[in-house]
């Protein structure tokens, strides 16, 4: 029934989630919604239920088996739960969200939702997002309307928003010509968890048309000036070798290959900062990196590595192996292709909601947990407010200070916000109800 069962259906390339855990990889990101009042849970929680009514393929759960985790459906209550980040610290997929590969909380003024990466994406669980926004809002009896970008109550499901997207690269093959063969990378100090599994999160927060305005006026994207700004922070304090620092970007597939699919339908590549680069001026740097991006960004290229990826780990998924000893192969394709890059970062673009919305969600922001790499950057929008969201492991602030002043000096004003950030646990074997 699972293989069949288009509520059941994920995709190819993020099963490999569901044999990791927190510890391992980042499987478990936050998103953060500021809202004007005080968060109502029970129309919260009623929101969500009527979200799961219009994103039905939400509700499942995952179990384990002799030889793998499956999927299965979820019939349970949907839970809200008292939750700030800090004291409290959740189980995802467990009884703690009544099985739900998906959290909701809230705190004073403040909704967070987290999801499970192998079920969706940053761009795919936006859109659950927003209908739980949008219905929260309404049952607060507030004037919203939905102007088309909400996929709400006044819409319906299609099959599609479950589909696994990387079926349509099945029985063709791609060229890795092109790809840049990337050396070894600088690696900050080994870090080790604590036993609280504590980061901590410093938001950097700017106009966004500072920085549009400096990345036009020199041709270049936004993109290609903050990623060069953070990894020469990240190069200052761990760099001054031979080795070029290495950023890990996930790269959304939805524009070449359009799908209403919500789950997980990436691919990912690499982005240098040269040693070279420490003696160039800025937008030299940042106009290096525009054109290492398009070179990279070639069609047939991410096709390749979509298609290369989402191979490996569905046929690891698939193979008759022991529980156990498939967790642990899986752990380690996971924890190695991760550690070959200096850190990740993450651009999940613009959080767009009906302007109807607007006075009453006042701050949106995302977090992306560092897990094995001491650095995670992700990059989000809302409004007219640019976010970078830096997970750490540690007190350090100097690459998050250096990164401050690299704006300071393309006239870009950022505030910053430190916080600690407890990541929510994830493990395929506390699974179910």
């Amino acid at each position: 029934m699972t293989m069949n069962d288009p509520l059941l259906r994920t995709d190819s390339y993020a099963k490999i989630f569901l044999y990791n855990t927190h510890e391992t990889v980042a499987c478990v990101p936050r998103h953060t919604i500021r809202m004007r009042d005080k968060v109502r849970p029970d129309k919260l929680r009623e929101a969500v239920e009527q979200a799961l009514l219009r994103f039905p393929h939400m509700m499942l759960t995952a179990e384990p088996t002799e030889t793998a985790f499956r999927y299965r459906r979820n019939v349970q209550p949907a839970v809200v739960l008292p939750f700030d980040g800090v004291s409290t610290r959740y189980t995802i997929g467990s009884k703690d969200t009544n099985g739900y590969l998906f959290l909701v909380g809230y705190h004073d003024k403040t909704i967070y939702m987290e999801y499970q990466h192998s079920i969706s994406d940053g761009r795919g669980f936006e859109e659950f997002i927003r209908c739980v926004l949008f219905q929260y809002l309404k049952n607060c009896g507030f004037p919203v309307e939905n102007d088309g970008s909400v996929r709400g109550m006044d819409t319906r499901w299609s099959p599609e928003e479950s589909a696994n997207g990387y079926e349509q690269l099945a029985d063709r093959e791609f060229s890795p010509d092109g790809i840049w063969k990337k050396p070894e990378a600088v690696h900050a100090p080994e870090v080790q968890w604590g036993a609280d599994g504590s980061e901590v999160v410093t938001e950097v927060t700017f106009p966004f048309s500072q920085l549009h305005d400096y990345a036009k006026s020199i041709g270049v994207s936004p993109l290609s000036v903050l990623a060069p700004l953070m990894m020469k922070a990240f190069d200052d304090k761990f760099g001054g070798t031979d080795k070029p620092v290495i950023a890990e970007i996930p790269v959304d597939l939805r524009p070449l290959l359009p799908t209403l699919t919500t789950r997980y339908f990436i691919c990912f590549i690499d982005l240098p900062y040269f040693p070279e680069y420490r003696d160039l001026p800025n937008d030299e740097v940042f106009r290096r990196t525009k054109a290492f991006l398009k070179d990279q960004m070639q069609r047939e290229q991410l096709l390749y590595r979509a298609k290369a990826a989402a191979d490996r780990c569905e046929s690891l998924h698939e193979a008759d192996m022991p529980l156990a000893e498939k967790m642990q192969a899986a752990q380690k394709v996971t924890t190695d292709f991760v550690l070959e890059d200096s850190f990740l970062i993450t651009n999940v673009g613009r959080f767009a909601l009906p302007e109807s919305c607007r006075p009453y969600v006042l701050d949106y922001g995302a977090i992306l947990p560092c897990a094995v790499q001491p650095f995670a950057l992700l990059i989000s929008s809302y409004g007219d407010k640019m976010k970078l969201s830096v997970a750490q492991r540690d007190h350090d602030m100097q690459v998050v200070e250096d990164l401050c002043a690299g704006l300071r000096q393309l006239g870009i004003q950022p505030e910053t916000l430190s916080y600690p950030f407890v990541v929510t646990r994830y493990n395929g074997l506390e699974c179910g109800m």
